[in-house]
């Protein structure tokens, strides 16, 4: 049997309907209640400083790939660097992009609750070391950059904590 130009047109518009409903928001902020980037460049420098080493994090191939000064740099022509360099303002916004990419809808529910129960997250569970981290256990319960990140998700940022967070530890020098 023929099909008609009238069943055409609707089978046409009932698959447009179809792949238009297929597509999600092109942005993880468009549709969920997550933290603004604003305040995230001092919780960016405890992610790079606990995480962001190029044997870690800091490499192309990881789902949560930290931009750091001292490892991956989106700019070619900057070098890993530890002592001065600085993160640019689009390296901390790619960093913000890893953390809510990873889970948006979890996170939404830990910032709905003010930070209640942040181990929900597999960030917060990965770096604590009580989930099966390949490098084990990079931030310290009650530490400052395990403050800094629990601070955030609870919309109350520690600068202190974050700060101290972001320091590179110095290696003691033997004469």
């Amino acid at each position: 049997m023929p099909v008609t130009g009238s069943a055409r047109s609707g089978a046409c518009a009932v698959l447009a309907l179809c792949l238009g409903g297929c597509t999600g928001p092109s942005d993880p902020t468009e549709q969920l209640a997550v933290q603004s980037s604003a305040r995230f460049e001092l919780v960016s420098g405890v992610l790079g400083t606990g995480c962001g080493s190029l044997d870690c994090h800091g490499q192309v191939g990881r789902s949560l790939r930290i931009y750091s000064q001292a490892g991956l740099r989106l700019d070619p022509e900057a070098f890993p660097s530890l002592d001065g360099g600085t993160v640019s303002s689009a390296e901390i916004e790619a960093n913000y992009r890893a953390v809510i990419a990873l889970e948006p809808e979890v996170l939404a529910l830990v910032l709905r609750d003010h930070g209640e129960n942040p181990e929900r997250l597999t960030l917060v569970r990965k770096g604590r070391g009580s989930e099966s981290h390949k490098g084990g256990a990079a931030i310290a319960v009650g530490s400052a950059s395990d403050r800094c990140i629990l601070s955030w998700l609870s919309s109350a940022l520690d600068e202190t904590a974050c700060t101290d967070g972001a320091m590179i530890p110095q290696r003691a020098v033997t004469p």
